[in-house]
């Protein structure tokens, strides 16, 4: 549903940050439905690999939609260039290495198994994704706020972001017990945000459509 709503609005507005967002939350969805699935029938190996190839690039793009909103769109380009570089790095790898079988087999509970089964010359291309991402997505949002102090929908964002990488980081660590819980919370509070930044901009686009209109009336009179 939120990457429906997400979609519907850049179709409507057609804002870069809106289709960062909406792709970063067509992954998580993807995401979780392979982790649902794998609590019914286990995983798979190409299950697993699309996966861990779809959790670490919606970080990055959660930060990439960032500077399109509240920063410079110059940032937002590198970034995003950085991003589907890596992530294509990612992919590949992902796609080609030897998976551990045994623990896709014998994991408990099979859904929280991260990045387990992946060899670690694939999991050390993770953190060039996750770790800019929520950085650029949280300091993003926080410097926002301190310029402008009336976008206090960045404030979730930031929330959000954090929530989401210390699930992350928790992974990472091998604490995987409440892992869902962080992310799923997290990217809740991020979709809040997303969603309070569009009528944000609407009001303010009318207020300055009103101006205009405004200065235009007293020039002709």
């Amino acid at each position: 549903m939120f990457t429906i709503l997400l979609a519907t609005q850049y179709i409507r507005r057609r804002k870069t940050n809106q289709l960062m967002w909406t792709v970063a939350l067509a992954l998580f969805t993807l995401a979780y439905a392979l982790e649902f699935s794998s609590e019914l029938y286990g995983w798979t190996e190409t299950a697993y690999r699309v996966y861990y190839a779809s959790v670490s690039p919606l970080v990055a793009l959660m930060g990439v939609g960032t500077p399109f909103l509240l920063m410079r769109r110059s940032l937002g380009k590198c970034f995003l260039a950085y991003t589907i570089l890596v992530s294509t790095a990612l992919v590949i790898l992902a796609s080609t290495a030897s998976i551990d079988t045994i623990a896709l087999v014998t994991y408990s509970p099979p859904s929280e198994i991260s990045g387990t089964a992946m060899p670690s010359s694939v999991r050390l291309i993770s953190p060039l994704l996750t770790i800019p991402g929520s950085l650029i997505l949280i300091i993003g949002a926080l410097y926002s706020f301190w310029l402008d102090r009336s976008r206090s929908y960045v404030l979730l964002i930031a929330l959000g972001g954090i929530i989401y990488s210390l699930g992350g980081s928790m992974a990472r660590l091998g604490e995987l017990t409440y892992v869902s819980i962080f992310q799923i919370v997290g990217i809740l509070l991020l979709f809040i945000g997303f969603l309070l930044s569009t009528e944000y901009i609407k009001k303010r686009e009318k207020r300055e459509k009103a101006l205009e209109k405004t200065e235009v009336s007293e020039t002709v009179h």
